[in-house]
């Protein structure tokens, strides 16, 4: 860590006339990312900024900067990008400060900060797309399910599933259909309030929009009325249904759904988000040595569990999910720690 941080602050240093300051003060670590990025930030004589390092031959920094541009282009509030050098994986980005929804939200700003988040998600469910984002296919979507079984039940829970393929082959199969079938927007695909600030001016600025791309409207939406860390309870989600329809109207999205319609849309994108996050949060342990995330699978699960429940084609999964799958998960969890 000194050897990288000598180092940045070398190529920080070099870059600061240009970005007008003259001395770096500091730099500091931030907290650890579910991504292969690592982020930092530098204090300098006219105020603090952000560094970013990923691998150069990821790519990611650019992406980053063209994905800025297009969401600022339509009026949402990114990190404006300062400088850039690709072929060193290295950006400098402006300072949205500290306050990340996730640590900020409480029981008296929860319904505050949910419609906040709502109304920001509908301004991007609103833009029209441009050509290079990509689509989310059938194929993308059984395959981001399947990381389910090749890194969670395989890699983490060490489960031999081939007796039971045909349980999960169905429930891929039903889930993506019926994901399919719903209206097709822009998608942040990762629009949860561990990526939400709020900024001094009151708005919502957005962060980690790499994987921005067009797919199911319900994608983002359930990343918000789903928490992890915020559950909400069957009568408030009804309320904030109905304010994203009033909104959505509003910039005229019109879904042309009921409350009812919209709950289901919202379950299944859920089943699909669910299935993808406990496969990419057990590769992100095993693969990537990054384990912060390992709580978040046993609410992950349960909600899985709770919801595909409530429809016929997908009870047989569930009571595998439940029966199992729930006490493997408890037990792995158990031994990690």
């Amino acid at each position: 860590m000194t050897e990288m941080k000598d180092d940045l602050l070398n190529w920080i240093q070099t870059q600061g006339l240009e970005l007008g300051f003259t001395n770096v003060l500091d730099i500091k670590p931030l907290r650890e990312q579910a991504s292969l990025r690592s982020y930092f930030r530098i204090f300098t004589d006219s105020g603090t900024k952000i560094v970013v390092v990923s691998k150069p031959e990821s790519n990611e920094n650019a992406l980053f900067l063209k994905r800025s541009e297009f969401l600022d282009k339509n009026k949402l509030r990114t990190p404006k990008v300062e400088y850039i050098e690709p072929q060193k994986g290295l950006m400098i980005i402006e300072d949205f400060g500290d306050k990340v929804l996730q640590t900020e939200i409480n029981t008296e700003n929860l319904e505050g900060f949910c419609k906040k988040a709502l109304s920001e998600l509908c301004l991007i469910q609103a833009i029209k797309p441009d050509e290079d984002l990509p689509i989310l296919s059938d194929l993308d979507l059984e395959n981001q399910m399947r990381l389910f079984e090749d890194w969670f039940l395989k890699g983490l829970l060490n489960i031999d599933h081939s007796e039971d393929q045909s349980i999960l082959d169905l429930a891929y199969k039903e889930i993506s259909e019926q994901c399919q079938v719903q209206q097709k927007v822009v998608c942040h695909f990762d629009f949860e309030f561990r990526n939400l600030m709020e900024l001094s001016d009151g708005r919502i600025g957005i962060l980690d929009f790499q994987d921005l791309c067009v797919g199911p409207y319900g994608t983002d939406l359930v990343s918000i009325l789903k928490d992890i860390e915020s559950p909400i309870s069957k009568a408030k989600m009804k309320a904030y249904i109905e304010f994203f329809i009033t909104k959505s109207n509003e910039l005229g999205i019109n879904l042309n759904l009921s409350p009812k319609e919209i709950q289901k849309d919202i379950d299944f994108a859920g089943f699909q988000r669910q299935l993808r996050i406990l496969g990419t949060l057990s590769r992100l342990h095993l693969r990537d040595a990054k384990s912060f995330r390992l709580p978040d699978l046993k609410q992950t699960l349960q909600y899985l569990i709770e919801d595909t429940s409530k429809y016929p084609a997908l009870f047989q999964f569930s009571e595998y999910l439940s029966k199992e799958i729930e006490p493997c998960l408890t037990s792995a969890l158990e031994d990690i720690r």
